[in-house]
Protein backbone atom coordinates (compact mmCIF):
# COMPACT_ATOMS: atom_id res chain seq x y z
CA UNK A 1 0.00 0.00 0.00
CA UNK A 2 1.27 3.46 -0.86
CA UNK A 3 2.40 5.38 2.26
CA UNK A 4 0.36 8.40 1.17
CA UNK A 5 -2.84 6.33 1.07
CA UNK A 6 -2.05 4.79 4.45
CA UNK A 7 -1.55 8.26 5.94
CA UNK A 8 -4.80 9.49 4.35
CA UNK A 9 -6.68 6.44 5.66
CA UNK A 10 -5.33 7.04 9.16
CA UNK A 11 -6.48 10.67 9.14
CA UNK A 12 -9.88 9.63 7.78
CA UNK A 13 -10.31 7.13 10.62
CA UNK A 14 -9.28 9.75 13.18
CA UNK A 15 -11.78 12.22 11.70
CA UNK A 16 -14.61 9.67 11.81
CA UNK A 17 -13.80 8.80 15.42
CA UNK A 18 -13.75 12.47 16.43
CA UNK A 19 -17.11 13.08 14.74
CA UNK A 20 -18.59 10.01 16.44
CA UNK A 21 -17.26 11.15 19.82
CA UNK A 22 -18.69 14.63 19.28
CA UNK A 23 -22.10 13.19 18.35
CA UNK A 24 -22.05 10.90 21.38
CA UNK A 25 -21.89 13.88 23.72
CA UNK A 26 -24.31 16.04 21.72
CA UNK A 27 -27.11 13.47 21.48
CA UNK A 28 -28.56 13.79 25.01
CA UNK A 29 -29.37 17.45 24.42
CA UNK A 30 -31.10 16.80 21.11
CA UNK A 31 -33.13 13.71 22.00
CA UNK A 32 -36.20 15.56 23.07
CA UNK A 33 -37.20 18.85 24.46
CA UNK A 34 -37.89 19.01 28.15
CA UNK A 35 -40.19 21.48 29.76
CA UNK A 36 -41.27 22.25 33.29
CA UNK A 37 -44.90 21.92 34.25
CA UNK A 38 -46.67 22.68 37.48
CA UNK A 39 -46.85 19.81 39.95
CA UNK A 40 -50.66 19.87 39.90
CA UNK A 41 -50.65 19.65 36.09
CA UNK A 42 -48.18 16.76 36.25
CA UNK A 43 -50.45 14.90 38.69
CA UNK A 44 -53.43 15.46 36.39
CA UNK A 45 -51.42 14.12 33.44
CA UNK A 46 -50.41 11.04 35.45
CA UNK A 47 -54.02 10.40 36.45
CA UNK A 48 -55.14 10.80 32.84
CA UNK A 49 -52.54 8.28 31.62
CA UNK A 50 -50.51 10.78 29.58
CA UNK A 51 -47.27 10.00 31.46
CA UNK A 52 -45.38 6.84 30.50
CA UNK A 53 -42.73 6.83 33.24
CA UNK A 54 -42.16 8.73 36.47
CA UNK A 55 -38.76 9.15 38.13
CA UNK A 56 -38.36 10.53 41.64
CA UNK A 57 -34.87 11.63 42.67
CA UNK A 58 -34.93 13.47 45.97
CA UNK A 59 -37.09 16.55 45.56
CA UNK A 60 -37.01 16.32 41.76
CA UNK A 61 -39.77 14.48 39.93
CA UNK A 62 -39.58 13.86 36.20
CA UNK A 63 -41.65 11.93 33.75
CA UNK A 64 -41.84 10.84 30.15
CA UNK A 65 -45.02 11.77 28.34
CA UNK A 66 -46.66 9.39 25.91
Amino acid sequence: MNPNYRNLALWAIIAVLLIALFNLFQTPQTRGASSEVAYSQFLQDVAAGRVKTVTIAGARISGTYT
